[in-house]
């Protein structure tokens, strides 16, 4: 089999122009830190990428900062198997402060910050019928106490509000000496 040419992405002369993290951000989201109604383009049309996961968070936490907003925060409900130990105080010996902060790959991050309006992504399939599966892209429209509602931005069923409940993950292998739920 032949060898291919490389090829090289060109990127916009904004991009090389950026100093900061926020600099790219706003470059790629103009006024992104402006209140204004949005179309759902704005955020289909663009996207940022990055090889590694705490570079993700935190770009993820520097726009939706710059997002206008009240934070709603989801925590977490992590907490370790019962029927992992006879002994009943096994899970007092690990207290939730530990819990939360132990970063399993297969489990999303203890605390989800979230703003109405802003772009989620989801990463599990929940109903691949009604389009919500791993990858699909959302917008915030409400968040309650165990459900957000979004609308879908991409794919036949955009443009859909949906609503996403709170769920139950329990990782299928980790590397962590207790098993999680």
């Amino acid at each position: 089999i032949g060898s291919s040419p490389l090829e090289t992405a060109q990127l916009p002369s904004t991009i090389h122009n950026c100093e900061t993290v926020q600099d790219l951000i706003l470059s790629v989201y103009p006024n992104l830190n402006i209140s204004c109604k949005r179309e759902q383009c704005f955020l289909t049309e663009r996207t940022i990428l990055s090889a590694r996961n705490d570079d993700v968070i935190a770009i993820n936490d520097d726009a939706l900062n710059m997002f206008l907003g009240e934070q709603i925060v989801y925590l977490a409900a992590d907490k370790i198997e019962e029927h992992e130990s006879a002994d009943h105080t096994y899970n007092n010996r690990y207290p939730s402060e530990y819990l939360n902060s132990l970063d399993s790959p297969e489990l999303p991050p203890f605390r989800l910050k979230l703003k109405v309006g802003c772009p989620i992504m989801l990463l599990r399939n929940l109903t691949p019928n009604n389009g919500l599966c791993n990858g699909t892209h959302l917008m915030v429209v409400q968040c309650a106490t165990r459900i957000i509602e979004a609308k879908v931005l991409t794919g036949e069923h955009a443009r859909n509000l949906v609503f996403i409940p709170r769920i139950s993950l329990t990782p299928s292998t980790t590397e962590m000496p207790l098993k999680m739920m």
